[in-house]
């Protein structure tokens, strides 16, 4: 008896499955009529997803089912139905052809136990991505025309705007619905004072540090940070355009598009693109001179005059920004945190050693830095001391690495026994996605729809959805219950064990490399000041849970990383719980 897996998918979730039952019949009945009776079938249906992705819950188990020899057949009704993408689907059938498993598509009826099947699904394959792109590209050249019209595109509404629907007649008389922002004026004023503020103070830095003091909080309830504060300060749909801010504008290397009022706005466009760094989708700035400024249908609230005195600053300022360290010299960039508040710790220059001639570092709680001392008031850490404290339990952790790799197998081990639950959480959120953009497409219609009838079939659509998406969200809420703490899944157990090889002669390695080996073995350090003589470190190495602690009281002799002294205590005993507990390191010596 032969196993036929049938394998279907629609792109939107409506709840009701038509499209799919019918895929998988038409299937069934192909199948009946060219390879008999004598079959099992093994359903796989993804509702919701999209061809352009393989990361698909139904089919990531079909894949597995395909490498474990469960199948001898997979069968779909359309090749899109398993993917849009050439290299995608390409991969796909590499798969099912290592594990002797034939491909048939019942629509374009290609079968790949023939050559020219093969040849035939490559080909429609080839088509099928090119018919997706051409969509993107019409889809992304008419926003674009939109754009230049200086309409509204969607995107996250900046801070004083509101959105607001409003219906306009086209050309030919038709009734039309486009969404454009609106003032807010309690926020705009927030808006204004920032701009008043930054020419007061003068500097982005001092903006930042003020508004932390004054515990000025955005709409989402958390501090403005510089990037931030900086994108408010340099957005254009705040200005009242005029012809000197559109000249501005042009000298900045924008393309511009339409005639200043002095009262309407400009939305910029096209300043970023996706690309893919190391397998993942990033967001990169794209070339100034491809950068799309249009004057818009929006009111500006901001003078002209202000808003370009506010630019001015920011050229004044480009080569007046305090100086800090360069991170690249910093071994705990990205892996220290103050203590006390929980924020990063920045390195920053200090003054030049008497006794050695050298500049010193010190590590700045972040937080303390923006509020000037108002908000935390740890002590700076003396960079050099540290950082060599770190390095010196890093090598103390290679004189017991394989008590470390066997515990961090075993917990490892008992991560692996959840990835089912964590895949499940991962397509429940992806489904409850999908059936919210659901509810809010049919709420989009609702709002277009005039007809009193065509709305109340609208309504009954929209209401089973928002049940099914309450029992989704409690779906989800259980499974986190389930899923146990430990990050330590992917982690590349043999690529440790190497790292910790290294640990023995970490204070020998160029810093590049120790900065790789703090990145690989620590997951964060927090550090606490006690005294003026006394300090504390808090090192959380990989796969910590937290709940117990080990104490080591270190000296300043100790803080030299080639001191061979080591505390007298079991050492077995200590580096067992290193990975399963945060290790407290006590130590004295003077700081800032």
């Amino acid at each position: 008896m032969q196993k036929v897996a049938i394998y279907s998918r629609k792109s939107k979730f409506t709840g009701k499955g038509d499209s799919i039952e019918n895929q998988i019949e038409m299937c069934k009945e192909y199948i009946t009529r060219n390879l008999g009776k004598n079959v099992e079938y093994i359903i796989y249906e993804d509702e919701g997803f999209s061809g352009s992705t393989l990361n698909r819950p139904k089919f990531l188990k079909l894949m597995q089912d395909v490498k474990s020899k469960k199948i001898n057949v997979l069968a779909c009704y359309r090749l899109d139905r398993i993917s849009r993408n050439v290299a995608d689907f390409s991969s796909t059938l590499e798969i099912l052809k290592s594990n002797n498993v034939d491909f048939i598509s019942i629509s374009e009826q290609f079968d790949t136990s023939s050559p020219m099947g093969k040849a035939m699904i490559y080909i429609a394959s080839v088509f099928a991505q090119l018919e997706r792109e051409t969509i993107a590209e019409r889809v992304k050249d008419n926003m674009l025309e939109i754009a230049k019209n200086g309409k509204w595109t969607g995107g996250r509404i900046p801070l004083g705007f509101t959105s607001e629907k409003i219906k306009y007649a086209d050309e030919m008389g038709l009734q039309r619905e486009i969404t454009t922002l609106v003032i807010n004026e309690i926020e705009m004023k927030f808006v204004k004072f920032l701009y008043e503020k930054y020419l007061e103070l003068g500097s982005l830095h001092k903006l930042e540090c003020y508004i932390t003091e004054n515990n000025l909080k955005s709409r989402n309830n958390i501090l403005f940070e510089k990037t931030s504060l900086k994108i408010i300060l340099q957005n254009p749909v705040y200005v009242k355009a005029n012809n000197l801010v559109i000249e501005h504008l042009k000298t900045t290397n924008w393309i511009v598009y339409g005639e200043a009022d002095n009262v309407h706005s400009l939305l910029t466009y096209n300043k970023t693109q996706q690309s893919v760094v190391n397998g993942k989708y990033v967001k990169t700035l794209k070339n100034k001179g491809e950068r799309l400024a249009a004057v818009s249908n929006i009111k500006g609230a901001i003078d002209p005059d202000l808003w370009l005195q506010v630019q001015n600053q920011f050229e004044d300022n480009k080569d007046k920004f305090p100086r800090l360290g360069k991170t690249n010299n910093a071994l705990l960039t990205g892996k220290l945190k103050c203590g006390v508040c929980k924020e990063y710790m920045l390195i920053q220059h200090g003054r030049i050693s008497k006794t050695t001639g050298k500049k010193l570092f010190y590590y700045m709680c972040s937080l303390k830095r923006k509020s000037h001392k108002k908000c935390c008031n740890n002590s700076n850490a003396k960079a050099a001391d540290l950082e060599n404290l770190v390095l010196l339990s890093l090598k103390k952790l290679s004189t017991t690495k394989q008590v470390f790799i066997d515990d961090l197998k075993a917990k490892y081990n008992s991560v692996l026994k959840d990835t089912e639950k964590v895949d499940e959480k991962v397509a429940l959120n992806k489904l409850l996605s999908e059936k919210k953009k659901q509810i809010s497409g049919l709420i989009t219609e609702l709002s277009k729809e005039e007809d009193e009838y065509m709305k109340g079939l609208i309504r009954i659509e929209i209401n089973p959805l928002k049940n099914e998406c309450i029992k989704i969200e409690g779906k989800i809420i259980a499974s986190d219950n389930k899923i146990k703490k430990e990050k330590v899944d992917k982690i590349n157990l043999h690529l440790i064990e190497n790292v910790l090889n290294e640990c023995g002669m970490i204070d020998t390695l160029p810093k590049e490399r120790q900065k790789q080996i703090i990145d690989t073995l620590i997951e964060s350090v927090y550090w606490y000041s006690i005294d003026k003589n006394k300090a504390k470190i808090e090192i959380k190495f990989i796969g910590t849970d937290g709940d117990d602690t080990e104490k080591v009281e270190l000296d300043e002799s100790m803080l030299q990383l080639k001191t061979p002294s080591i505390p007298c205590i079991k050492q077995d005993h200590i580096f067992r719980k290193l990975f399963e507990c945060i290790l407290l390191t006590y130590f004295h010596f003077k700081f800032i």
